[in-house]
Formats: structure tokens, C-alpha cells, sequence
């Protein structure tokens, strides 16, 4: 919201289970609900990132799941339409199965996992039952938000409290500054350009790497990170291993450059008074 406000624009946020921190309530599961949203804002660009995005609870609740991330999306797409509202959306690299990473937008989704799944399927509702869309793929997304729930948050809170961390070292990927993302999408969503564009860090990183980089940088103890293999983590959920984006693309049409984690780690840890490396 941040990023939108700052280029001036009216904006309306919505939440479910954070409806109380200054955002309007609104389950989209409700197709009713969302409808009389949409009727009362008439929005001229929607930015839908709500999803359950716990892979391992998609894995074991598929239905619960799909009725957010796949069904919910085809209720936006239609109140979209209803109302004439370009619709950005965002999807994963967890449409891809990691063999093969990093992926360019043209490469063919094999998900291996029910989230990628239900995500590969909300894409294909935006892009064939909207008139005006994009599709934004993004991984690996840090920054400083309430809940508290991101790799790079529950990393620097553990390792605060002095307790060691299993992380994988196999799992490969572009880590995310969420403020980042959001600027590009602002600018995506305020442009009249369409299709599916991969929103990421252009980095790679092991989820080790990464995570010991963060510790340097957030002045925390790098030796209580433990690297393992995913295996033996015993998710519920496949992860793509040889994942990542390729942002050639997204670079190509946008003027927001896309920040490496060397150097968004650390404005991260600036902004809530950290250390830098």
C-alpha cells in the first residue's frame, strides 16, 4: 500500500485475518462480499496477493486451500471484469518442479506440489477469464511485516533468542525484498503493459547461504545455522530445489531495478535499526 500511496494514488486495503490493522475486512471465498467491494471502490487496478501460501498446509488441506487460492481468485477475476479493473496478480515459482531453475516466463509449469498446483491454476483463471491482466511470479519474499512470518524475520528472531536453525542448503533460489516487489508492481500495475512477468531478486542464493548472509549482515551468530538436506526437514509438501527467476524481462520494460539481497539485506536491516555486515 505503501508504494501505491507514495505515487499518490488512492488506495483501499483488504485483509481477513489482519482486517483489524486499518484494513477493510473481506474473505474472498465470498463471492457476494467481494462483488458489493467492488461495487462500492470501483478500483482501476486490483492487486491480489491474498492467498494461503503455507505449502504444507495446502498440502494436507487441499480443499481449504483451493477455496482461497483457486476458487477466491475466480471471484476477484469476475468482480474485476464486472468493473473494468486491470488485475495484478500474484503467482509463485512453485508452479515450476526445481529441476531446472532459474526459469524464464516462457518456461512450461510442472508443479510438484498442491500449492504450485492451485496457484498454476489460479493463473490460468486470470489469464483466460480476465480482460486486463498481469500475472506477477515472485520467491522467496523478506521484509519487515506484522505477522512476523517470513524466512528472514523468523531467522533473525530465532537466532536473537540464541536458538540454532536447521536451514536447508539445497534449496536454490532468488531471494525477494518485499518493498521492492511492491514498487514494481505499482509501476506494473499503473502501466498498460500485460502477460506474466517474473518479479524477483536477481540473485541466486541456497536458502543456507542466504540465511547466513542475513545473520552477518543483522550482527547475529552464523554458526547456530545448521545446513541440512530438505529431506530431512519431513515437509508435508515437495519443494522445488533448482528453483529461481529469471528477470530479464520484468528489467527490460520497468524502471524500478530489481535489488540483489547483498544489497536490500541491509537497507532491511537499517530500517529497523540493525547492523550491517
Amino acid at each position: 500500500m505503501a508504494s501505491l500511496s507514495g505515487r499518490g494514488r488512492s488506495v483501499t486495503g483488504t485483509g481477513n485475518e489482519r482486517s483489524s490493522s486499518g484494513l477493510k475486512a473481506l474473505d474472498i471465498r465470498d463471492p457476494g462480499a467481494v462483488e458489493r467491494l467492488f461495487r462500492e471502490f470501483q478500483p482501476a487496478v486490483t492487486y491480489l496477493s491474498a492467498a494461503m501460501t503455507n505449502v504444507d498446509r495446502c498440502e494436507t488441506n487441499p480443499g481449504e486451500s483451493w477455496a482461497v487460492n483457486v476458487a477466491g481468485t475466480g471471484n476477484v477475476v469476475k468482480a474485476c471484469s464486472s468493473c473494468g479493473s486491470r488485475l495484478v496478480f500474484v503467482s509463485s515459482d512453485y508452479i515450476f518442479d526445481g529441476l531446472s531453475g532459474p526459469y524464464a516466463e516462457d518456461f512450461p509449469a510442472r508443479p510438484i506440489s498442491e500449492y504450485g498446483r492451485q496457484k498454476l491454476a489460479g493463473e490460468h483463471i486470470v489469464a483466460t477469464q480476465s480482460a486486463n491482466w498481469v500475472i506477477v511470479r515472485t520467491t522467496v519474499v523478506y521484509g519487515w511485516e506484522a505477522q512476523g512470518k517470513n524466512f528472514v524475520q523468523r531467522l533473525v528472531a530465532s537466532l536473537k533468542a540464541g536458538q540454532r536453525v536447521r536451514v536447508p542448503k539445497d534449496q536454490v533460489g532468488s531471494p525477494t525484498y518485499a518493498p521492492n516487489l511492491a514498487d514494481a508492481m505499482a509501476e506494473l500495475g499503473e502501466s498498460g503493459t500485460g502477460g506474466v512477468f517474473n518479479i524477483a531478486g536477481p540473485e541466486l542464493a541456497s536458502r543456507h547461504d542466504f540465511a547466513v548472509f542475513a545473520a552477518g549482515v543483522f550482527g547475529l551468530d552464523a554458526g547456530l545455522i545448521d545446513p541440512v538436506e530438505t529431506g530431512a526437514l519431513g515437509q508435508a509438501a515437495p519443494r522445488p530445489l533448482k528453483a529461481g527467476m529469471l528477470v530479464g524481462k520484468a528489467q527490460s520494460v520497468l524502471r524500478t531495478r530489481l535489488m540483489g539481497y547483498r544489497e536490500a539485506l541491509p537497507i532491511m536491516a537499517t530500517a529497523r535499526g540493525g547492523v550491517k555486515a
